[in-house]
């Protein structure tokens, strides 16, 4: 394994601002190795998404309330993810 897809791995982990900083190193072909830029390119467009078992936890937190007495569908699936945010369908 390439010490560039481990270092990509250990900025998903660290979170949103360490995938910017990827992010900025795969928009940055002149400022980083070639090998740095193609692994970084994924932080573009394949960032994991977060589990439904945490995204539950933290909406219901911020809401007060329990997904099921808000919504009368909420999607375990997300539509998408991305470094700083993901999308989930629901309905009231």
């Amino acid at each position: 394994e390439s010490f560039a897809r481990v270092l990509r791995r250990l900025f998903e982990n660290l979170g949103a601002t360490y995938v910017k900083l990827g992010q900025f190193i795969a928009s940055s072909p002149t400022l980083f190795p070639e090998a740095y830029v193609r692994e970084f390119q994924k932080c573009l467009d394949k960032t994991e998404a977060t589990s439904f078992e945490v995204i539950k936890r933290i909406v219901e937190k911020e809401l007060g309330r329990s997904l099921d007495s808000v919504f009368s569908s909420f999607s375990r699936e997300p539509l998408a993810s991305a470094s700083v945010a993901q999308v989930h369908t629901a309905v009231l």
